[in-house]
Protein backbone atom coordinates (compact mmCIF):
# COMPACT_ATOMS: atom_id res chain seq x y z
CA UNK A 1 0.00 0.00 0.00
CA UNK A 2 2.84 2.38 0.84
CA UNK A 3 4.41 1.62 -2.54
CA UNK A 4 1.16 2.39 -4.35
CA UNK A 5 0.73 5.61 -2.40
CA UNK A 6 4.27 6.66 -3.26
CA UNK A 7 3.74 5.90 -6.95
CA UNK A 8 0.49 7.85 -6.91
CA UNK A 9 2.22 10.82 -5.26
CA UNK A 10 4.98 10.75 -7.86
CA UNK A 11 2.34 10.62 -10.62
CA UNK A 12 0.46 13.60 -9.17
CA UNK A 13 3.68 15.56 -8.76
CA UNK A 14 4.72 14.85 -12.33
CA UNK A 15 1.34 15.95 -13.66
CA UNK A 16 1.51 19.10 -11.54
CA UNK A 17 5.02 19.72 -12.84
CA UNK A 18 3.64 19.99 -16.34
CA UNK A 19 2.23 23.39 -15.43
CA UNK A 20 5.70 24.74 -14.75
CA UNK A 21 7.75 26.28 -12.01
CA UNK A 22 8.11 29.79 -10.56
CA UNK A 23 10.95 30.54 -8.15
CA UNK A 24 10.94 34.05 -6.63
CA UNK A 25 14.14 35.83 -5.63
CA UNK A 26 14.35 36.91 -2.01
CA UNK A 27 17.08 38.70 -0.12
CA UNK A 28 18.67 36.64 2.68
CA UNK A 29 17.00 36.43 6.07
CA UNK A 30 19.82 38.34 7.80
CA UNK A 31 19.52 41.23 5.38
CA UNK A 32 18.59 44.39 7.28
CA UNK A 33 15.07 45.46 6.30
CA UNK A 34 16.04 49.02 7.20
CA UNK A 35 19.13 48.89 5.03
CA UNK A 36 20.19 52.25 3.62
CA UNK A 37 20.62 50.95 0.06
CA UNK A 38 17.99 48.28 -0.61
CA UNK A 39 14.69 47.92 1.21
CA UNK A 40 11.25 46.40 0.70
CA UNK A 41 9.34 48.50 -1.78
CA UNK A 42 6.85 50.99 -0.38
CA UNK A 43 5.45 51.55 -3.88
CA UNK A 44 4.62 48.12 -5.30
CA UNK A 45 3.87 44.49 -4.53
CA UNK A 46 4.16 41.65 -7.07
CA UNK A 47 2.51 38.26 -7.49
CA UNK A 48 3.19 35.70 -10.20
CA UNK A 49 0.39 33.37 -11.28
CA UNK A 50 1.02 30.15 -13.18
CA UNK A 51 -1.95 27.87 -13.61
CA UNK A 52 -3.70 27.72 -10.24
CA UNK A 53 -0.56 28.63 -8.28
CA UNK A 54 -0.01 32.13 -6.94
CA UNK A 55 3.56 32.99 -5.92
CA UNK A 56 4.34 36.09 -3.90
CA UNK A 57 7.43 37.70 -5.37
CA UNK A 58 9.38 39.90 -2.93
CA UNK A 59 9.66 43.45 -4.26
CA UNK A 60 12.58 45.69 -3.36
CA UNK A 61 13.39 49.35 -3.76
CA UNK A 62 16.34 51.72 -3.91
CA UNK A 63 16.17 55.45 -3.33
CA UNK A 64 17.82 58.02 -5.60
CA UNK A 65 21.52 58.49 -4.84
CA UNK A 66 22.56 61.41 -7.06
CA UNK A 67 21.35 65.01 -7.05
CA UNK A 68 20.35 64.93 -10.72
CA UNK A 69 18.49 61.60 -10.66
CA UNK A 70 15.10 62.15 -12.25
CA UNK A 71 13.35 59.36 -10.36
CA UNK A 72 12.97 59.21 -6.59
CA UNK A 73 13.07 55.42 -6.31
CA UNK A 74 13.44 52.30 -8.42
CA UNK A 75 11.57 49.13 -7.43
CA UNK A 76 12.10 45.66 -8.83
CA UNK A 77 10.95 42.07 -8.46
CA UNK A 78 12.71 39.03 -9.86
CA UNK A 79 11.86 35.37 -10.43
CA UNK A 80 12.83 32.36 -12.53
CA UNK A 81 10.25 30.32 -14.40
CA UNK A 82 9.65 27.57 -16.93
CA UNK A 83 6.65 25.82 -18.39
CA UNK A 84 3.27 27.44 -18.88
CA UNK A 85 2.92 31.20 -19.39
CA UNK A 86 2.83 33.30 -16.25
CA UNK A 87 0.66 36.22 -15.30
CA UNK A 88 2.49 39.02 -13.52
CA UNK A 89 0.35 41.12 -11.19
CA UNK A 90 1.79 44.41 -9.92
CA UNK A 91 -0.08 46.14 -7.09
CA UNK A 92 0.33 49.90 -6.73
CA UNK A 93 0.50 50.65 -3.00
CA UNK A 94 0.14 54.44 -3.14
CA UNK A 95 -2.42 56.44 -5.08
CA UNK A 96 -4.80 55.60 -7.89
CA UNK A 97 -3.88 53.94 -11.18
CA UNK A 98 -4.35 56.71 -13.73
CA UNK A 99 -1.95 55.31 -16.33
CA UNK A 100 -0.56 51.85 -17.00
CA UNK A 101 1.74 50.40 -19.64
CA UNK A 102 4.33 47.68 -20.02
CA UNK A 103 7.62 48.41 -21.79
CA UNK A 104 9.25 47.72 -24.13
CA UNK A 105 6.31 48.56 -26.36
CA UNK A 106 7.74 46.27 -29.04
CA UNK A 107 6.57 43.28 -26.97
CA UNK A 108 3.00 44.30 -27.75
CA UNK A 109 1.79 43.77 -24.19
CA UNK A 110 -1.46 45.44 -23.14
CA UNK A 111 -1.85 45.14 -19.36
CA UNK A 112 -5.24 44.72 -17.73
CA UNK A 113 -6.22 47.02 -14.89
CA UNK A 114 -7.71 45.42 -11.79
CA UNK A 115 -8.59 46.62 -8.31
CA UNK A 116 -5.39 48.37 -7.28
CA UNK A 117 -3.17 46.43 -9.67
CA UNK A 118 -2.30 45.80 -13.30
CA UNK A 119 -1.51 42.39 -14.71
CA UNK A 120 -0.04 41.02 -17.91
CA UNK A 121 0.94 37.62 -19.28
CA UNK A 122 4.29 36.53 -20.66
CA UNK A 123 5.14 33.26 -22.38
CA UNK A 124 8.92 33.46 -22.15
CA UNK A 125 11.56 35.15 -19.99
CA UNK A 126 12.32 38.83 -20.36
CA UNK A 127 12.77 42.14 -18.59
CA UNK A 128 9.90 44.59 -18.34
CA UNK A 129 9.16 48.06 -17.01
CA UNK A 130 5.67 48.48 -15.60
CA UNK A 131 4.76 52.15 -15.92
CA UNK A 132 2.16 53.89 -13.78
CA UNK A 133 3.30 57.32 -15.02
CA UNK A 134 3.77 58.77 -18.51
CA UNK A 135 6.70 60.54 -20.12
CA UNK A 136 10.47 60.69 -19.86
CA UNK A 137 10.62 61.61 -16.19
CA UNK A 138 8.74 59.36 -13.78
CA UNK A 139 9.09 59.36 -10.01
CA UNK A 140 8.74 55.68 -9.10
CA UNK A 141 9.85 53.18 -11.75
CA UNK A 142 8.97 49.50 -11.40
CA UNK A 143 10.86 46.79 -13.29
CA UNK A 144 10.31 43.03 -13.40
CA UNK A 145 13.03 40.53 -14.25
CA UNK A 146 11.63 37.18 -15.41
CA UNK A 147 14.61 34.85 -15.78
CA UNK A 148 14.86 31.46 -17.47
CA UNK A 149 15.73 28.56 -15.22
CA UNK A 150 19.45 28.09 -14.66
CA UNK A 151 21.30 25.68 -16.94
CA UNK A 152 24.92 26.29 -15.89
CA UNK A 153 25.09 25.50 -12.18
CA UNK A 154 28.57 24.29 -11.21
CA UNK A 155 29.19 21.53 -8.73
CA UNK A 156 29.72 22.87 -5.26
CA UNK A 157 33.12 21.90 -3.90
CA UNK A 158 34.71 21.20 -7.26
CA UNK A 159 38.20 22.63 -7.83
CA UNK A 160 38.04 26.18 -9.12
CA UNK A 161 34.46 26.79 -7.91
CA UNK A 162 33.85 29.69 -5.52
CA UNK A 163 30.30 29.39 -4.17
CA UNK A 164 28.38 32.13 -2.39
CA UNK A 165 25.41 30.67 -0.52
CA UNK A 166 22.31 32.70 0.40
CA UNK A 167 23.36 35.38 2.85
CA UNK A 168 25.30 38.65 3.01
CA UNK A 169 28.97 38.40 2.04
CA UNK A 170 31.71 41.04 2.27
CA UNK A 171 34.54 40.36 -0.21
CA UNK A 172 36.39 43.70 -0.14
CA UNK A 173 37.62 45.89 -2.97
CA UNK A 174 39.89 43.39 -4.73
CA UNK A 175 38.44 39.87 -4.80
CA UNK A 176 40.99 38.59 -7.31
CA UNK A 177 40.33 35.55 -9.48
CA UNK A 178 42.70 33.07 -11.09
CA UNK A 179 42.26 31.44 -14.48
CA UNK A 180 39.79 28.54 -14.77
CA UNK A 181 37.63 29.84 -11.92
CA UNK A 182 33.85 29.77 -11.65
CA UNK A 183 32.20 32.20 -9.22
CA UNK A 184 28.63 31.17 -8.42
CA UNK A 185 26.21 33.54 -6.67
CA UNK A 186 23.36 31.39 -5.47
CA UNK A 187 19.86 32.85 -5.47
CA UNK A 188 19.63 34.80 -2.20
CA UNK A 189 23.34 35.65 -2.06
CA UNK A 190 24.06 39.35 -1.55
CA UNK A 191 27.75 39.98 -2.20
CA UNK A 192 29.33 43.35 -1.41
CA UNK A 193 32.61 44.07 -3.13
CA UNK A 194 34.62 44.12 -6.36
CA UNK A 195 35.64 41.14 -8.48
CA UNK A 196 38.94 41.55 -10.31
CA UNK A 197 41.50 39.65 -12.39
CA UNK A 198 44.52 40.56 -14.49
CA UNK A 199 45.56 38.59 -17.57
CA UNK A 200 43.43 35.57 -16.61
CA UNK A 201 41.23 33.40 -18.78
CA UNK A 202 38.35 30.92 -18.66
CA UNK A 203 36.48 32.69 -15.87
CA UNK A 204 32.75 32.36 -15.24
CA UNK A 205 30.60 34.53 -12.97
CA UNK A 206 27.19 32.88 -12.79
CA UNK A 207 24.02 32.54 -10.76
CA UNK A 208 20.99 34.48 -9.64
CA UNK A 209 22.54 36.39 -6.75
CA UNK A 210 23.38 40.07 -6.36
CA UNK A 211 26.72 41.86 -6.53
CA UNK A 212 26.62 45.28 -4.87
CA UNK A 213 29.11 48.16 -4.83
CA UNK A 214 27.32 50.04 -2.05
CA UNK A 215 30.26 49.90 0.35
CA UNK A 216 32.55 51.99 -1.87
CA UNK A 217 32.67 55.78 -2.14
CA UNK A 218 31.31 57.21 -5.36
CA UNK A 219 33.93 57.39 -8.15
CA UNK A 220 36.40 55.76 -5.79
CA UNK A 221 38.26 54.03 -8.63
CA UNK A 222 38.11 50.43 -9.66
CA UNK A 223 35.20 48.92 -11.54
CA UNK A 224 32.73 46.50 -9.93
CA UNK A 225 33.65 43.61 -12.23
CA UNK A 226 37.08 44.45 -13.63
CA UNK A 227 38.77 41.68 -15.65
CA UNK A 228 41.60 43.40 -17.45
CA UNK A 229 45.06 42.83 -18.83
CA UNK A 230 47.49 43.52 -21.64
CA UNK A 231 46.92 40.30 -23.58
CA UNK A 232 45.80 37.32 -21.51
CA UNK A 233 42.12 38.03 -20.78
CA UNK A 234 40.19 35.43 -22.75
CA UNK A 235 36.93 33.49 -22.64
CA UNK A 236 34.91 35.18 -19.90
CA UNK A 237 31.24 34.35 -19.26
CA UNK A 238 29.06 36.50 -16.99
CA UNK A 239 25.48 35.30 -16.80
CA UNK A 240 22.33 35.70 -14.76
CA UNK A 241 23.48 37.90 -11.88
CA UNK A 242 22.14 41.30 -10.79
CA UNK A 243 24.53 44.21 -10.25
CA UNK A 244 23.56 47.12 -7.98
CA UNK A 245 25.02 50.42 -6.84
CA UNK A 246 28.32 50.48 -8.69
CA UNK A 247 30.45 53.45 -7.58
CA UNK A 248 31.74 53.73 -11.15
CA UNK A 249 31.71 51.36 -14.17
CA UNK A 250 29.79 48.13 -13.65
CA UNK A 251 31.43 45.56 -15.95
CA UNK A 252 34.71 46.08 -17.83
CA UNK A 253 36.22 43.16 -19.75
CA UNK A 254 39.35 43.55 -21.82
CA UNK A 255 40.79 40.89 -24.08
CA UNK A 256 38.85 38.52 -26.32
CA UNK A 257 35.93 36.13 -26.69
CA UNK A 258 33.55 37.09 -23.90
CA UNK A 259 29.80 36.71 -23.32
CA UNK A 260 27.68 38.81 -20.97
CA UNK A 261 24.15 37.41 -20.86
CA UNK A 262 21.00 38.11 -18.85
CA UNK A 263 22.74 40.50 -16.47
CA UNK A 264 20.57 43.10 -14.77
CA UNK A 265 22.21 46.39 -13.76
CA UNK A 266 20.80 49.21 -11.62
CA UNK A 267 23.11 52.10 -10.75
CA UNK A 268 22.55 55.75 -9.86
CA UNK A 269 25.71 57.83 -10.05
CA UNK A 270 27.54 59.51 -12.93
CA UNK A 271 30.27 57.22 -14.41
CA UNK A 272 28.25 54.06 -13.75
CA UNK A 273 28.78 52.76 -17.31
CA UNK A 274 27.03 49.48 -18.00
CA UNK A 275 29.08 46.97 -20.01
CA UNK A 276 32.31 47.00 -22.02
CA UNK A 277 32.98 43.47 -23.20
CA UNK A 278 36.20 43.31 -25.25
CA UNK A 279 36.98 42.02 -28.74
CA UNK A 280 34.97 39.22 -30.37
CA UNK A 281 32.37 39.55 -27.63
CA UNK A 282 28.60 39.41 -27.22
CA UNK A 283 26.33 41.34 -24.85
CA UNK A 284 22.86 39.83 -25.01
CA UNK A 285 19.54 39.75 -23.16
CA UNK A 286 20.73 42.25 -20.54
CA UNK A 287 18.93 45.09 -18.77
CA UNK A 288 20.65 48.35 -17.86
CA UNK A 289 19.34 51.32 -15.88
CA UNK A 290 22.59 53.25 -15.51
CA UNK A 291 23.86 56.82 -15.36
CA UNK A 292 26.57 56.71 -17.99
CA UNK A 293 27.21 54.92 -21.28
CA UNK A 294 25.17 51.72 -21.23
CA UNK A 295 26.89 49.63 -23.90
CA UNK A 296 30.41 50.67 -24.86
CA UNK A 297 31.11 49.47 -28.39
CA UNK A 298 34.85 50.12 -28.35
CA UNK A 299 36.40 46.83 -29.40
CA UNK A 300 36.54 45.07 -32.78
CA UNK A 301 33.88 42.48 -33.56
CA UNK A 302 31.50 43.49 -30.77
CA UNK A 303 27.87 42.35 -30.86
CA UNK A 304 25.01 43.69 -28.71
CA UNK A 305 21.59 42.12 -29.16
CA UNK A 306 18.22 41.85 -27.45
CA UNK A 307 19.19 44.26 -24.68
CA UNK A 308 16.85 46.65 -22.88
CA UNK A 309 18.21 50.04 -21.85
CA UNK A 310 16.81 52.67 -19.51
CA UNK A 311 19.26 55.54 -19.92
CA UNK A 312 19.45 57.96 -17.03
CA UNK A 313 20.41 61.63 -17.32
CA UNK A 314 24.07 61.03 -18.24
CA UNK A 315 25.70 58.96 -20.97
CA UNK A 316 24.58 57.25 -24.17
CA UNK A 317 22.78 53.95 -24.66
CA UNK A 318 25.25 53.08 -27.47
CA UNK A 319 28.69 54.68 -27.17
CA UNK A 320 31.24 54.31 -29.97
CA UNK A 321 33.88 55.88 -27.79
CA UNK A 322 35.83 58.89 -26.61
CA UNK A 323 39.33 57.51 -27.03
CA UNK A 324 41.18 54.45 -28.32
CA UNK A 325 42.74 53.70 -31.69
CA UNK A 326 41.35 51.87 -34.69
CA UNK A 327 38.62 49.25 -34.39
CA UNK A 328 36.11 47.79 -36.82
CA UNK A 329 32.98 45.71 -37.23
CA UNK A 330 30.25 46.28 -34.67
CA UNK A 331 26.68 45.09 -34.77
CA UNK A 332 23.96 46.22 -32.37
CA UNK A 333 20.51 44.89 -33.19
CA UNK A 334 17.08 44.00 -31.85
CA UNK A 335 17.46 46.27 -28.83
CA UNK A 336 14.97 48.48 -27.01
CA UNK A 337 15.79 51.83 -25.45
CA UNK A 338 12.71 52.27 -23.29
CA UNK A 339 13.50 55.62 -21.68
CA UNK A 340 16.17 58.33 -22.02
CA UNK A 341 16.27 60.90 -19.20
CA UNK A 342 18.76 63.33 -20.78
CA UNK A 343 18.49 66.93 -19.65
CA UNK A 344 21.95 68.47 -20.29
CA UNK A 345 23.61 69.51 -23.54
CA UNK A 346 26.70 67.40 -22.82
CA UNK A 347 28.90 65.71 -25.43
CA UNK A 348 27.64 62.23 -24.63
CA UNK A 349 23.93 62.89 -24.34
CA UNK A 350 22.44 61.20 -27.38
CA UNK A 351 21.14 57.71 -28.07
CA UNK A 352 23.82 56.85 -30.65
CA UNK A 353 27.07 58.58 -29.82
CA UNK A 354 30.68 58.88 -30.94
CA UNK A 355 33.18 61.42 -29.62
CA UNK A 356 36.38 60.24 -31.29
CA UNK A 357 39.32 62.09 -29.79
CA UNK A 358 42.37 60.07 -30.84
CA UNK A 359 44.07 58.91 -34.01
CA UNK A 360 42.97 55.81 -35.91
CA UNK A 361 39.54 55.08 -37.29
CA UNK A 362 36.40 53.65 -35.73
CA UNK A 363 34.43 52.11 -38.56
CA UNK A 364 31.83 49.65 -39.80
CA UNK A 365 29.05 50.03 -37.26
CA UNK A 366 25.66 48.53 -38.06
CA UNK A 367 22.79 49.57 -35.80
CA UNK A 368 19.77 47.58 -36.88
CA UNK A 369 16.23 47.12 -35.61
CA UNK A 370 16.58 49.45 -32.63
CA UNK A 371 13.44 50.86 -30.98
CA UNK A 372 13.62 54.10 -28.98
CA UNK A 373 10.76 55.45 -26.87
CA UNK A 374 10.25 58.03 -24.13
CA UNK A 375 13.13 60.08 -25.47
CA UNK A 376 12.82 63.81 -26.21
CA UNK A 377 16.45 64.99 -26.32
CA UNK A 378 18.91 64.05 -29.10
CA UNK A 379 19.17 60.83 -31.12
CA UNK A 380 22.45 60.99 -33.09
CA UNK A 381 25.77 62.64 -32.25
CA UNK A 382 28.64 61.31 -34.36
CA UNK A 383 31.63 63.65 -34.05
CA UNK A 384 35.40 63.82 -33.78
CA UNK A 385 36.77 66.32 -31.26
CA UNK A 386 39.43 66.80 -28.58
CA UNK A 387 38.09 65.64 -25.22
CA UNK A 388 39.24 65.07 -21.67
CA UNK A 389 39.39 61.28 -22.03
CA UNK A 390 41.64 61.15 -25.11
CA UNK A 391 45.10 62.10 -26.37
CA UNK A 392 44.35 64.30 -29.37
CA UNK A 393 46.40 63.75 -32.51
CA UNK A 394 46.34 66.88 -34.69
CA UNK A 395 47.23 64.81 -37.76
CA UNK A 396 44.25 62.50 -37.89
CA UNK A 397 41.43 60.40 -36.49
CA UNK A 398 38.02 59.55 -37.95
CA UNK A 399 34.66 57.81 -37.68
CA UNK A 400 33.42 56.09 -40.82
CA UNK A 401 30.97 53.59 -42.29
CA UNK A 402 28.17 53.85 -39.75
CA UNK A 403 24.85 52.40 -40.89
CA UNK A 404 21.58 53.04 -39.07
CA UNK A 405 18.96 50.63 -40.39
CA UNK A 406 15.34 50.21 -39.29
CA UNK A 407 15.57 52.58 -36.36
CA UNK A 408 12.24 53.60 -34.84
CA UNK A 409 11.99 56.66 -32.60
CA UNK A 410 8.80 57.62 -30.78
CA UNK A 411 8.71 61.34 -30.11
CA UNK A 412 10.26 64.57 -31.37
CA UNK A 413 13.68 65.84 -30.31
CA UNK A 414 14.42 69.08 -28.46
CA UNK A 415 18.07 69.16 -29.61
CA UNK A 416 19.34 68.69 -33.16
CA UNK A 417 21.32 65.60 -33.98
CA UNK A 418 24.90 66.25 -35.14
CA UNK A 419 27.14 64.60 -37.73
CA UNK A 420 30.41 66.55 -37.70
CA UNK A 421 34.17 66.15 -37.90
CA UNK A 422 36.46 68.43 -35.95
CA UNK A 423 38.26 69.53 -39.15
CA UNK A 424 39.14 67.99 -42.55
CA UNK A 425 41.92 65.91 -40.97
CA UNK A 426 39.42 64.39 -38.53
CA UNK A 427 36.41 63.62 -40.75
CA UNK A 428 33.17 61.71 -40.32
CA UNK A 429 32.13 59.96 -43.52
CA UNK A 430 30.03 57.21 -45.10
CA UNK A 431 27.06 57.56 -42.75
CA UNK A 432 23.83 55.91 -43.92
CA UNK A 433 20.33 56.33 -42.49
CA UNK A 434 18.12 53.58 -43.90
CA UNK A 435 14.45 53.37 -42.95
CA UNK A 436 14.90 55.59 -39.94
CA UNK A 437 11.47 56.50 -38.66
CA UNK A 438 10.78 59.35 -36.24
CA UNK A 439 7.34 59.74 -34.72
CA UNK A 440 5.82 57.65 -37.50
CA UNK A 441 7.47 59.34 -40.49
CA UNK A 442 10.40 58.10 -42.53
CA UNK A 443 13.43 60.38 -42.53
CA UNK A 444 14.39 61.25 -46.11
CA UNK A 445 16.87 64.06 -45.46
CA UNK A 446 18.85 65.74 -42.72
CA UNK A 447 16.15 68.39 -42.48
CA UNK A 448 13.46 65.72 -42.01
CA UNK A 449 15.35 64.26 -39.07
CA UNK A 450 16.45 67.56 -37.49
CA UNK A 451 20.07 66.54 -38.13
CA UNK A 452 22.94 68.99 -38.61
CA UNK A 453 25.52 67.68 -41.10
CA UNK A 454 28.69 69.78 -41.36
CA UNK A 455 29.58 70.05 -45.07
CA UNK A 456 33.21 70.95 -44.35
CA UNK A 457 34.16 67.90 -42.28
CA UNK A 458 31.78 65.17 -43.43
CA UNK A 459 30.99 63.46 -46.69
CA UNK A 460 28.75 60.80 -48.13
CA UNK A 461 25.90 61.10 -45.62
CA UNK A 462 22.95 59.28 -47.18
CA UNK A 463 19.27 58.87 -46.41
CA UNK A 464 17.68 55.75 -47.86
CA UNK A 465 14.03 54.69 -47.80
CA UNK A 466 13.46 51.12 -48.98
CA UNK A 467 10.16 50.24 -47.30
Amino acid sequence: MKTLSLLFAVFIASVAGLSGTVIPHELPAEFDANHDWVMPSTQYRVEVLQGDTVTKCPTYMMEAQHTTNRSETTSWAQFDFEGEPVKIRVYKLEGEIDHHAVLPSSKGITPRKGDGYVEFTIEKPGQFAVDFEEGVEIAHPMVVFANPMETRVPTKGDPGVIWFEPGVHEIGDNFELESDTTVYLERGAYVKGRITAYDKENIKILGRGILSGEVFPVRSGGFLINLRGSSGVNNILIEGITVLHAPSHNIVLEGYNHIVRNVKILSWHFSTDGIKAGKNSVVEDCFMKVNDDSIRLYDTNSVARRNIIWQMDNGAPFQIGWSGGSSRHFHAYDCDVIRVEHQFDNENESVFCAIKGTNGERSHYLYEDIRVENCDWRIFRIVTMPNRWAHWDPEGGSVANVHFKNITIKGEQKLRSIIKGHDPKHPVYNITFENVKMNGRLIRSAEDGNIFVDPNTTWNVKFVVSE
